[in-house]
């Protein structure tokens, strides 16, 4: 129970941080979450099942991910504590999943059904503001990847990814850094050598 209790004050002040809710509108919510823990390799919304979940990432790192028909995989993002992580597109659409969201490491999240979330929104404005903040966000997020993709070198991007997350190389196989770069692991080492020498 103090487990508990102390994964949700850390979920509210994350939240509270994006937009603020007042604590009694908050407690309202407590009932959407439930704890999950996952090991290495599981997921947590794989590619082609309806999602239905989005998670507060407690302790662990995730990545979301496409997987192609000829078995490439293309990672869209990392999650690490103090994250959400949930595909928000296939949520909305109630589609198929177009994605995977999988553990790298072993996890321990809350979880909670996206249907029950978004019945807060009629509830009080607060829970509305945050999800239009939270979409805002998110909005951001892709617009910055897109452009770090298109417009930026594979080195510049390696850069930008050593000085937003610092300890990423401590976090994450280096494979699925260079996935996430659009580049080979063969090109992530000639990169990381050249920055060395």
């Amino acid at each position: 129970m103090e487990q508990k209790t102390l994964t949700w004050k850390k979920i509210y002040e994350t939240v509270n941080r994006i937009s603020p809710i007042p604590k009694e509108i908050w407690e309202k919510s407590e009932k959407l979450y439930t704890f999950r823990k996952l090991e290495y390799g599981d997921f947590l919304v794989k590619q082609g099942a309806k999602a239905s979940e989005f998670a507060f990432v407690f302790s662990g790192v995730l990545r979301e991910y496409y997987l192609t028909d000829q078995g490439n995989e293309y990672i869209k993002s990392f999650n690490f504590p103090g994250d959400f992580t949930g595909s928000y597109f296939d949520l909305l659409s109630e589609q198929p999943s177009t994605c995977n969201i999988r553990a790298i490491t072993d996890c321990e999240l809350a979880v909670a059904k996206f249907s029950e979330f978004r019945e807060l929104f009629s509830q009080d404005i607060a829970w509305e503001r945050l999800g239009r903040i939270f979409a805002e966000n998110l909005f951001l997020k892709k617009a910055k990847r897109e452009y770090e993709l298109l417009a930026l070198s594979a080195e510049e991007r390696y850069e930008l990814l050593l000085k937003t997350r610092p300890d990423i190389e401590e976090l994450v196989p280096q494979y699925h850094i260079a996935s996430y770069l659009g580049i080979t692991p063969v090109s992530l080492s000639r990169i990381r050598a050249k920055k060395k020498i």
